[in-house]
């Protein structure tokens, strides 16, 4: 039988402890984590480019190592360039495969800024953008007709792009909403329905 003394809050709160993202509070600020990976694209993307990454690392050694073997003859100046063009190149491709695909946006409530972040498996992040709270010129839901879920996004000054922050139901992502409004443009959400 349900609860006849059960309250709207006690159900937003239920509803809001399972979300498909997380806020966790750091000393300058705090970070939403989407709770979603990278698309698949992505994610192959990302393993090709180690397979290469892995074949020109291992081009480049055997460029300079392997003549030398066999060969009384030095090193050579177009070997030598060869061998740093492709290792370079390795190096750029492993790199990018060792990214991350767990999307992040950090809010510094310190430096007033907003980055967009993508952290590896080991937790180690690589700033994608980064945004100083006078660029941010609003705070929306869009609903999303595809998942039934809203998206709670930034506006960037007052273009059309956007910066996706999380994704859910309404329920959810009113309390980061509203977080977001008093920290990054001053605005308290509570006071504006107080005032009406």
């Amino acid at each position: 039988m349900a609860d006849m003394n059960a309250t709207v809050a006690d159900f937003s709160n239920d509803i809001a402890r399972t979300s498909p993202f997380e806020i966790d509070d750091v000393f300058w600020g705090y970070k939403v984590k989407s709770g979603k990976g990278a698309p698949f694209s992505v994610m192959f993307g990302q393993a090709i480019c180690f397979f290469f990454g892995v074949c020109l690392v291992t081009a480049t050694l055997g460029v300079l190592v392997l003549p030398t073997l066999f060969f009384d003859g030095g090193l050579g100046i177009m070997r030598i360039g060869a061998a740093t063009l492709m290792g370079a190149a390795g190096f750029y491709l492993l790199w990018f495969a060792s990214r991350g695909t767990l999307p992040e946006i950090h809010v510094d409530t310190r430096q007033n800024e907003v980055r967009e972040v993508v952290c590896n498996r080991s937790g180690r992040p690589t700033m994608v953008a980064a945004y100083t709270f006078d660029e941010i010129g609003g705070i929306f839901l869009e609903p999303d007709a595809e998942t039934g879920q809203s998206q709670l996004l930034l506006g960037y000054r007052d273009t059309a792009q956007t910066i996706a922050v999380a994704a859910g139901t309404e329920a959810q992502l009113l309390p980061l909403r509203d977080r977001l409004a008093r920290d990054l443009l001053g605005v308290d959400a509570l006071a504006g329905v107080e005032a009406a």
